[in-house]
């Protein structure tokens, strides 16, 4: 990538950006192209090339920003900043709303990168997707109060399962063309409040007030 880009006002870089979360969530790798991009962005599609050398550049750029935008969102919600599990979903969740409506297209980007099949372009996804899915893991089971569950609850397994079932969610509001961040962070905060339930035996309490 050309460091000419990182000159550009932050408007006109979030405008670009968000032309290309837009067209790559709405296409696979190979069919989604630069002109569309430049396009929906606003600028020629020389002056794109000009920034990024060529569509696998971009898409990569596109992911680890994703990643990156996370990660800052995730830190100004304070997510790990308390030992409770669900407490941290809840902070989480609302970071990834927040994060949804500043980028409306990030989040289907994300989920259609974990899916790409381009060769080239699935091996490096796949492979920080479980870099990134490992250090996280880690963290979490670092820092929660194993102490508040059921003592018959497999942690590692109410992790995945969790985890799959959030995907699994997205995905559903995502092949619906339906995602409404109002709408996620309620339905999977009520997921949360009946997680709580079933894996600490513990009812919902204010902890569960979205406008807390």
């Amino acid at each position: 990538m050309n460091e000419k880009f990182y000159q550009l006002s932050p408007e006109k870089q979030e405008r670009m950006i968000n032309a290309a979360y837009k067209v790559f969530s709405q296409s696979n790798y190979k069919k989604a192209s630069m002109s569309e991009i430049a396009m929906e962005g606003g600028i020629s599609k020389s002056l794109l090339f000009h920034y990024f050398t060529n569509k696998k550049a971009l898409y990569l750029y596109l992911w680890n920003n994703a990643i990156e935008l996370t990660r800052n969102s995730t830190r100004e919600y304070q997510v790990l900043d308390t030992d409770d599990f669900f407490e941290m979903l809840r902070r989480s969740l609302l970071a990834k709303c927040a994060l949804m409506r500043k980028c409306p297209h990030i989040y289907a980007f994300t989920l259609k990168a974990y899916y790409e099949q381009q060769p080239d372009i699935k091996e490096v996804i796949q492979k920080s997707f479980a870099d990134v899915s490992r250090i996280s893991e880690s963290r979490v089971f670092d820092t929660m109060n194993t102490a508040a569950f059921r003592e018959d609850i497999d942690l590692k397994l109410m992790y995945s399962e969790i985890f799959y079932a959030v995907d699994g969610y997205m995905l559903k509001k995502y092949r619906n063309g339906v995602i409404v961040p109002d709408e996620i962070e309620q339905e999977i905060t009520d997921l949360i409040g009946l997680w709580k339930r079933i894996y600490t035996g513990r009812e919902n309490g204010s902890l569960w007030n979205i406008n807390k």
